[in-house]
């Protein structure tokens, strides 16, 4: 074989080892950007609206009870932001917390809360909470507290439920204004 071919064939040698790192680069690259996107890809949940907090309220001992509302609200704007608020009867409303929030997965969700009066020890701070969206318009929320604001180990699990708000067809007769 001729200089000429040998260095043909070294070059063509180069190129082919050249495409095939190339062509296995493409390959990886493809692969793990499909599988970043299935990791963080979910279906967005309806979360925005007024929410109402709900206590399951019984007067037999060790019997769940009925699903009572409270005068405890939380607002999921479709801008992101959250405002909780509880309604003094008799008296004014007051805010007992805000800040924002983001979905996460197909089940949980970030509030990044600016400012809480109710539960301090949140401050500044994130927190996910788990949810569950249910029948009647229900949302479970499930999150973790590790500490109180003294810096107490509380390592405890906290179950919410809470009720849509929704309009009526007309207005009910007997609301007091």
């Amino acid at each position: 074989m001729s200089v000429g071919c040998q260095y043909v064939n070294q070059i063509y040698t180069k190129m082919r080892k050249q495409y095939f790192i190339t062509m296995l680069a493409a390959v990886l690259l493809a692969v793990t950007g499909t599988m970043a996107q299935e990791k963080t890809s979910f279906k967005p949940a309806d979360l925005k609206g007024i929410w109402q907090l709900c206590h399951y309220v019984s007067e037999v001992p060790g019997v769940p009870g009925a699903l009572k509302p409270s005068n405890t609200f939380k607002v999921l704007s479709d801008d992101g932001r959250i405002v909780n608020f509880t309604l003094i009867p008799g008296k004014d409303a007051i805010i007992t917390g805000y800040g924002t929030y983001m979905q996460l997965t197909d089940n949980s969700y970030k509030e990044s809360i600016e400012k809480n009066i109710h539960l301090p020890m949140l401050d500044n701070k994130d927190n996910t909470l788990e949810f569950e969206l249910g029948d009647g318009g229900l949302m479970h929320l499930k999150y973790f507290i590790s500490k109180d604001l003294n810096g107490n180990e509380l390592n405890c699990w906290y179950h919410e439920t809470w009720k849509r708000v929704s309009m009526p067809a007309k207005f009910p007769e007997d609301i007091v204004r």
